[in-house]
């Protein structure tokens, strides 16, 4: 069920009416549940009792942790997340590698393997409720004691499947009290979806023909083609991920509820460090709190810590050694401008500009091991990105238009995403914008493609 289809606003519709009709905080909690529990159980009906049982291990872990502070309690509840998570999305992949091993060394021995099955969402909502474990753990926050509250908290249908991720600091007190109905935040809100829907169907499932076609058949490429394609997939990432994300503040914001920044302008960053700070935030913030500083942060070994951070984190994305290496790539490029020598600072456009072209690019290539589907096609796309003698490329003239319109976009865009920036501007603006937004969306509304980031 997307976000950008007629299912999906058959179970939005009702359900804002009656969160809105009923003064019950009571009724308003069932009604997002039950909401959530059809959004998830529409794409695989049997996911939702994994989902329903790891409520309830989370909810109690969490009230055991609230009587006894155990580090074993602690250590139950994490690796009994990350176990669940370990079985669907990478026991395939341990497996395959240890068969591959131990033909190296004679033996042909068959390892099980679970069925391949990967619930929607899980990287996402198992990363969510561990947090919370950890959270609850140092007594940053109580315990929930509602099993209603902590089941909206752990699977809110706008950001169940790919996120952002929420902290409980930040959205359970959100949930023990009903909210007054504000016409500005159900304005925002509305802007929000419209704007995500168009930055998802207007450009991101746009740009997927082209990306795809070029991974898909990199033996034809030519340099122009390639580099074309490399590029339509970096603006296709961002505004897939990107629309989802506002879709999913604009969507909470209609339920009076707020949900966490994900993107900001991470392809204008001057340095990877700035990139990370500003391209999925909520995960960034997420291995920097509960993996990178744990492991001793910029106190001690901090390099390792950063190789180790951003290994897991490529690891995060997919169980295949083309992630493993995106994530170590990334280590490895932060480890370097940390021991680069400390260049001067200058506001020269012309320098911003060439550090911006240099980020972006070292960026885009690392995407090439995102995206592929092995290192072999990887290692041929990078190939083919590399001058070949000249051959006549079939890039579109419109795909390379429609690329440099939308970099140009990105930060006005952006802008007017940013709080309650949209509801100042005047109103004739608005409704162009809205507008422009709507006949994009028309526009391509032929095309159904999936959240990318349901991936992971």
């Amino acid at each position: 069920m997307l976000f950008n289809s007629l299912t999906f606003l058959a179970l939005l519709l009702p359900t804002l009416g009656l969160y809105w009709v009923s003064t019950s905080q009571s009724v308003r909690l069932w009604s997002l549940l039950s909401a959530s529990l059809v959004f998830y159980g529409y794409h695989h009906w049997p996911s939702v009792f994994l989902l329903l049982f790891t409520i309830g291990f989370n909810f109690a872990l969490g009230r055991l942790q609230s009587r006894r502070r155990s580090p074993g309690l602690l250590l139950a509840a994490v690796v009994g997340n990350l176990a669940v998570l370990g079985w669907f999305k990478y026991a395939t992949f341990v497996a395959e590698n240890l068969v591959a091993v131990l033909a190296m060394l004679g033996w042909n021995v068959e390892v099980p393997r679970p069925p391949a099955l990967l619930p929607l969402g899980i990287s996402f909502f198992t990363f969510q409720v561990v947090a919370y474990q950890v959270d609850v753990h140092r007594g940053e926050v109580p315990a929930e004691t509602s099993l209603i509250r902590f089941a909206v908290f752990k699977c809110f249908f706008p950001q169940l499947i790919a996120g952002p991720i929420v902290q409980a600091k930040d959205f359970l007190p959100q949930l023990r009290e009903a909210v007054t109905f504000d016409p500005a935040r159900f304005h925002r809100g509305i802007w929000l979806v419209v704007a995500g829907a168009a930055l998802k169907v207007g450009v991101a499932d746009v740009l997927a023909q082209f990306a795809d076609d070029a991974f898909q058949n990199t033996s034809r490429l030519t340099t122009t083609a390639a580099w074309t394609g490399l590029y339509a997939y970096a603006f296709q990432l961002y505004a897939d991920f990107w629309g989802y994300s506002t879709m999913a503040v604009g969507l909470a914001a209609l339920f009076g509820l707020e949900l966490p920044l994900n993107f900001d302008t991470p392809y204008l960053s001057t340095s990877l460090q700035e990139f990370w700070r500003r391209w999925h935030i909520t995960l960034s913030g997420w291995f920097r709190d509960y993996v990178y500083i744990p492991l001793g942060g910029n106190r001690r070994r901090r390099d390792l810590n950063l190789l180790a951070t951003m290994t897991l984190a490529g690891l995060w994305h997919g169980a295949g050694w083309n992630f493993v290496l995106w994530g170590l790539g990334h280590g490895l490029w932060l480890v370097a401008e940390r021991h680069a020598p400390e260049l001067p600072r200058s506001n020269r456009w012309w320098i911003r500009a060439a550090r911006t072209l240099l980020v972006f690019h070292g960026v885009c290539l690392l995407w090439v091991l995102f995206r592929s589907p092995s290192l072999s096609v990887a290692f041929d796309y990078c190939q083919r990105l590399l001058p070949q003698p000249w051959s006549a490329s079939k890039v579109p003239s419109a795909l390379s238009q429609w690329l440099i319109l939308f970099a140009l976009l990105q930060w006005p865009l952006a802008w007017t995403l940013k709080g309650g920036r949209f509801a100042a501007l005047p109103l004739k603006v608005q409704w162009i914008l809205a507008l422009a937004c709507l006949l994009l969306i028309l526009a391509y509304a032929g095309a159904r493609v999936d959240f990318i980031y349901f991936n992971f």
